[in-house]
Formats: structure tokens, sequence, C-alpha cells
């Protein structure tokens, strides 16, 4: 059974689950992933304890959402959500279950699909750059980061993410190719879309830019690989 800790935001929730049965290439129901989700977006904003350090902690909120997935018989988490990975290691410290990361995960499809090392552009919130969820372990392994600017994200990726989060994909996918034009221009050929709702503005987007990896996706075929290597 896998564990989604969802609702940060519940689209990009919906979006990994979508991709979980897409990747899958059942031929039949049976044989998807049996996938229990806690989808809760009362869990407060991961936003200002991380560049601020205040506000009420995520924390508490995310290990209870922990604790109801393992009663319903989860054996791995997944969590959609890039900021929420600033609590990795204590949610991981939490729980005996497997929490599948999404950096590691994006690793992973670097190394599938056999990208050259070289920069690599960066999209993420302010909160993900500044706590440097990324850039150490994408720097490690070859690929020194290419971030926005503050101009780019106060006028592209901001308002993109909002505009997600708003329902309102169509209107972010043009933000969103914009950003990434930015980043290509300052030599990056391949753009991370490291915020789980800019995947949703790139398919919004009527012809989207094809230079882009969708952590979220790379992330649903991590999962689908635990699960077939134990089913």
């Amino acid at each position: 059974m896998i564990g989604i800790l969802g609702g940060m935001g519940p689209a990009a929730t919906v979006d990994l689950m979508a991709k979980l049965a897409r990747l899958t290439a059942a031929e039949r129901e049976q044989d998807q992933p049996p996938v229990v989700v806690v989808s809760d977006p009362r869990v407060p904003d991961r936003v200002a304890p991380i560049l601020e350090g205040r506000g009420e902690s995520p924390l508490p909120h995310m290990l209870a959402g922990v604790r109801r997935l393992e009663r319903a018989g989860a054996r791995c988490i997944a969590i959609p959500c890039h900021t929420a990975h600033f609590w990795y290691d204590q949610l991981a410290a939490g729980t005996a279950l497997p929490v599948l990361s999404i950096i590691d995960a994006v690793l992973a499809e670097l190394a599938r699909c056999a990208v050259p090392q070289g920069p690599l552009g960066l999209l993420a919130t302010a909160a993900t750059l500044h706590a440097q969820l990324y850039q150490p372990r994408l720097e490690a392994a070859g690929y020194p980061c290419v971030i926005p600017d503050r101009a780019t994200m106060a006028e592209l990726v901001l308002p993109a993410i909002r505009l997600v989060k708003q329902d309102r994909a169509g209107d972010a996918a043009p933000l969103l190719c914009r950003a990434v034009e930015v980043l290509r221009a300052r030599g990056a050929p391949l753009t991370i879309l490291a915020c789980t709702e800019l995947p949703l503005a790139w398919a919004a987007a009527g012809d989207p830019p094809s230079d882009c990896l969708d952590a979220t996706e790379a992330l649903a075929r991590y999962v689908v690989t635990w699960y077939r290597e134990r089913s």
C-alpha cells in the first residue's frame, strides 16, 4: 500500500495520483498499486517558518498525517510537496516506514535519462531555494544550479505558483514558459520544475517547453519502481 501525504496543495496531490496510474501501465485496474491518501490542506504554511523562522510549524500536522497513513496500512510514504522536505529528516525519524524523497527521485530521473553533467535550471519556491534542498545534492552529482534572480521570482515564478493554487493553471503557463526561457538564456539547457504546482502550469501550456524535468513525474516513477520491486 502506497501512502501519499498530500494536501500541500490538493491539486499537486491529484497530479501525483494521476501520474502513478499512468506510469504503472497496468492492463487491468487490479494491477494498479493500492494507494491511501491523506490530503489535508489545513497543514500550516511551510514558507514563513523556512524563510523567516516564524509561524506555526507544519511538522506536528504532517506527523499526524503520517500516523493516519500508518493506521490505513501504508508501507511507504511519498510527499508531493518540495518545501515539506525541509522537515524530511524529522518525518523519516518519526516513522518506521520508508519516506521516499522527491529529491532522490529527481536524481534518479537524471540518471535514468542519462542527462549530461552541466548546469541545470531550478524553478522552485523561495523557501525551497533558500533551504538549499536541491543545490548541494545536484552540485555533488555534477549539476551546478542556475536559479532565478529576484525579478524573475517576483514577476514570473511566484505568480505562476499562486495562480495554480487558485485553479488558474492556464494563466500561469505563459509565466512559467518565460521563466524557463530566462534560465535557458543563462546557460541551463534543462530546468527542473521543483515545485509541485509548476508541472500543472507546464501541462496547461499550449506548447510547453520540452527542456523541463517534471519532479512530480519523477516522484511517481520512483514510487512505481519501489512498488514493483516489492510486489
